[in-house]
């Protein structure tokens, strides 16, 4: 009777493209959801500076709704992406600034006073440079982003080359599809899942990156291996039936 059982050269096969499936997807989802919170945070500025000129809201209701709506965006976006980018983010940006300290620095960097000493000409120009800047991100993060999408795509070619490889020596060619996908499917969602729950249990801060990253890579070549195990149990048995 031949195995089904994986063999060394298959699990660390099963290893690099469990590996390689995690990190595509991560990376690719990470970027495209970094992309539509700089489209959603642009259209909601582009928004509230329509509704000043119109005469729809005061410039101060604008600076202070802007404020909450990009938090607010910020926050969704952030339940989106990746556990290892959203810790890497979190640690850049711990704490969001208040409205209040944003109109102190916009005001020094715009007339080198405080708000207070400003005239109402004035403040509304503070108020104004508020609006505008919550439809900007910032750079590095979405720097980052671009980059992890084309790493991202690269790994998936390896995940796809790695099971074209398999299936073409295979002598069960429909069993190795099959065993293609299961392993695919497990690296892709475990990293993500264990990453999250790593973070839920507090093993890791949710502003450590490099603890996330790490439990998530271990995470996601366990649950490879774990796949490759069970699929061949399972397809086993179900031959045997």
């Amino acid at each position: 009777m031949i195995s089904t059982q994986p063999q060394p050269l298959d699990e660390a096969l099963a290893a690099l493209q469990g590996t390689a499936s995690q990190f595509a997807a991560a990376c690719i989802r990470d970027e495209r959801v970094r992309a539509q919170y700089l489209r959603d945070i642009q259209a909601m500025s582009g928004d509230f500076q329509r509704r000043v000129r119109s005469g729809k809201l005061s410039v101060a209701e604008a600076a202070e709704q802007a404020h909450a709506m990009r938090q607010q965006i910020l926050e969704l976006t952030r339940m989106r992406t990746s556990p290892t980018v959203r810790a890497y983010v979190m640690n850049l940006k711990r704490a969001s600034p208040s409205l209040a300290s944003l109109a102190e620095k916009n005001a020094q960097a715009l007339f080198k006073r405080s708000v207070s000493a400003l005239s109402e000409t004035e403040q509304s120009a503070v108020w104004l440079r508020i609006v505008q800047s919550a439809g900007t991100d910032r750079t590095s993060a979405s720097t980052l982003a671009r980059k992890l999408g084309t790493v991202g795509r690269r790994l998936l070619l390896v995940s796809i080359a790695v099971g074209v490889y398999e299936v073409y020596k295979a002598e069960n060619k429909p069993r190795e599809i099959a065993r293609q996908g299961t392993i695919g499917v497990a690296g892709a969602w475990s990293g993500w899942a264990v990453g999250t729950g790593t973070v839920a249990s507090g093993m890791c801060a949710a502003t450590a990156p490099v603890c996330v990253g790490a439990v998530a890579l271990i995470g996601g070549i366990l649950f490879a291996f774990g796949s490759d195990i069970v699929f061949g149990t399972v397809y086993q048995t179900t031959v045997r039936r």
